[in-house]
């Protein structure tokens, strides 16, 4: 890639207008045309790459992940398929020596991710979780204004999050149902709330015990565009006790569908001088456009706190575009600020020890705390 002025990016999982990779992918690589160069497209068949590449003007269509990771018109390959689908495609990119940008979850388990990092770790390759709520301009700010003692030591931090598709029913049997399976890996304990997870060591510091409940409160579910009535077995209600590394209690409350009565997303952070209220309309964090609050104890109206962007268009390109801008700069000058594949281990190993919590009943030693992220 030395050789380029530009990375060149190839893409796993491709539709044009509708998947997360046209959402969220396309423009934030778009608006870094300086530094990136979209070249390739891959999907399941070389008809829908083709279709794909000739829809969002890529010049190459790639029959296989093989075929496009030994390519060497391709530095950097991004890997946004299904979940169950991670494993197999990230590991031939990475025996082929590219550097990697892959959707999270890493893989459908914790074994998945251990060897899929393990490959990473003894290359000189960029291997990127896409952990894009950790990267929040919001959520970087406000562990900007804690570390600066805006309200003192915390004393305790409340999350409570709604995000769909996990409530009652799925809108899109097609694009849904395989979420309500708990064998694909991809559900509401590791999409949105483990995303909220991982932020929330970012910003309050490592977990060091924890108690859950993890449930399934729906086993029927009904697909609207269908009629279809699906069994579902994934999470779809978690509830986790934890305290901090500095003894501080911590809650963090999800659960599927929309809340009736107050914002899908609500976190609070109290400290000794005051309060940080966070609110957003998803609790799908990764994505989320929040509103900041600063609450002191004199009684005095909340301040809004201002979030500076240099987009002030918010979507769901806004976070992916800072993995990018750090996935640069970590090519380029050999730095580490991005969510990385042992990062995404960490994660793993704390979802699947809320799930140990939740089956004995019974409280976890974490015994692998996260690492915060260097400030760019």
């Amino acid at each position: 890639m030395q050789n380029h002025s530009k990375i060149r990016v190839g893409i796993v999982g491709l539709q044009a207008g509708s998947s997360w990779a046209a959402v969220a992918h396309l423009p934030a690589l778009r608006q870094l045309s300086d530094q990136y160069e979209i070249v390739g497209v891959v999907n399941s068949s070389l008809e829908s790459s083709r279709a794909a590449a000739e829809a969002c003007r890529i010049p190459w269509a790639f029959g296989s992940v093989e075929e496009m990771a030994s390519s060497d018109q391709v530095d950097l390959i991004v890997v946004t398929v299904r979940v169950p689908l991670h494993y197999d495609a990230v590991k031939t990119i990475l025996s082929h020596g590219k550097h990697v940008y892959c959707e999270w979850p890493l893989g459908r388990t914790l074994a998945e991710a251990k060897e899929l990092a393990a490959l990473a770790r003894g290359r000189s390759l960029v291997a990127v979780a896409g952990t894009q709520a950790r990267v929040s301009v919001a959520l970087r700010k406000v562990a900007h204004l804690i570390k600066n003692d805006l309200i003192g030591s915390i004393l305790s931090s409340s999350i409570r999050g709604w995000a769909t598709p996990w409530g009652d029913t799925i809108s899109n049997t097609k694009n849904e149902e395989y979420l309500r399976k708990e064998q694909s890996g991809a559900d509401l304990l590791t999409i949105p709330f483990a995303h909220t997870l991982a932020a929330a060591c970012d910003v309050l510091g490592d977990i060091r015990h924890l108690s859950a409940i993890v449930h399934t409160r729906y086993l029927k579910v009904k697909a609207l565009d269908t009629g279809k009535v699906i069994d579902a077995d994934a999470p779809d209600y978690i509830s986790v006790i934890a305290n901090l590394s500095n003894g501080a209690p911590l809650s963090i409350y999800f659960q599927g569908g929309h809340p009736e009565y107050c914002d899908p997303f609500i976190w609070e952070i109290e400290g000794s001088k005051g309060k940080i209220v966070l609110k957003a309309q998803t609790g799908h964090t990764q994505m989320a456009d929040f509103t900041i609050h600063h609450c002191i104890p004199s009684g005095q109206q909340p301040a809004l706190i201002n979030i500076a962007s240099a987009d002030d268009r918010f979507g769901p390109h806004t976070n992916v575009g800072e993995i990018y801008n750090r996935i640069a700069s970590d090519i380029l000058h050999g730095t580490s600020s991005v969510p990385s594949f042992d990062d995404a281990v960490i994660l793993h190993k704390l979802i699947d020890d809320i799930r140990l919590s939740s089956t004995q009943r019974q409280w976890v030693m974490i015994s692998s705390p996260g690492r915060n992220l260097p400030e760019v």
